[in-house]
């Protein structure tokens, strides 16, 4: 059973997922040994790790590198690598850099934003390649300060999000991540898809919550944190308690 299907059983059962960013071998350790189940390499390293104030100049050779960093610190968990921009723009490219990335870091899944290509989507599930769909608030389209705001309060926006995620669903995709979608919208969401949801700022009726390990320590570069209240409190604890002295 490869630690996906166990994800998913364990899923089935009722069992919450956790899931916090890492970028070095040190931080994905800690993670692990503190029972996280999903190690994610973001894109979010342009910001907390590179000092810039967006993720757009994140190359996939940059991802590559603190992907192989990340793995080498976990065993148990699964690792989730963030697909850069510019980098899955057709179903031919798509596929090219996700084997690509599965190839050289042994990566368990990897996570894309999704808007209007799904045809790529679709193209990488059929090609066997393990996704998890990224909806609500997307990074790496984001222009100006205004895109960072709640998705899925207007009639409109919440339709085409939820029949993306259904159309996500029914396509194979093995997770839906939710970032920054209305409360109301993203429980409707996870009680309909069969797939485990997963979300930060999207509240608390998900099957699993994620994190940026620098928000989580109050560290983040340009000071922009998408965590909410909503996100797992264990998560916090566990991390805040082990950085105590004498541990």
């Amino acid at each position: 059973m490869s630690k996906l299907q166990k994800l998913i059983k364990n899923y089935q059962s009722g069992k919450k997922i956790s899931c916090v960013t890492a970028y070095d071998a040190s931080i994905s350790k800690f993670l692990e040994s503190q029972g996280i189940n999903i190690v994610l390499v973001g894109d979010s390293l342009g910001q907390v790790i590179k000092g810039n104030k967006n993720t757009h100049d994140v190359s996939l050779d940059e991802i590559i590198y603190h992907t192989k960093c990340v793995k080498a610190g976990i065993k148990k968990a699964i690792l989730m690598v963030d697909f850069p921009k510019n980098t899955y723009n057709t179903k031919k490219q798509a596929l090219y850099h996700a084997r690509k990335l599965l190839r050289e870091t042994r990566a368990d899944i990897i996570k894309l934003e999704v808007n209007n290509n799904l045809h790529v989507v679709r193209h990488l599930i059929n090609s066997n390649i393990p996704v998890c769909a990224h909806l609500g608030l997307l990074p790496q389209s984001i222009k100006s300060k205004s895109g960072f705001r709640k998705y899925g309060k207007t009639t409109k926006e919440a339709n085409f999000i939820l029949k993306n995620a259904l159309t996500l669903d029914a396509m194979g995709a093995q997770i839906i991540l939710l970032e920054c979608i209305e409360a109301g919208l993203s429980k409707k969401i996870t009680n309909t898809v069969s797939c485990p949801v997963i979300g930060l700022g999207s509240g608390k009726y998900l099957d699993g919550q994620v994190a940026v390990i620098y928000d989580l320590l109050g560290i983040s570069f340009n000071k922009i944190s998408t965590l909410s209240k909503d996100n797992s409190l264990y998560l916090e604890k566990i991390i805040k308690s082990s950085l105590k002295l004498g541990r």
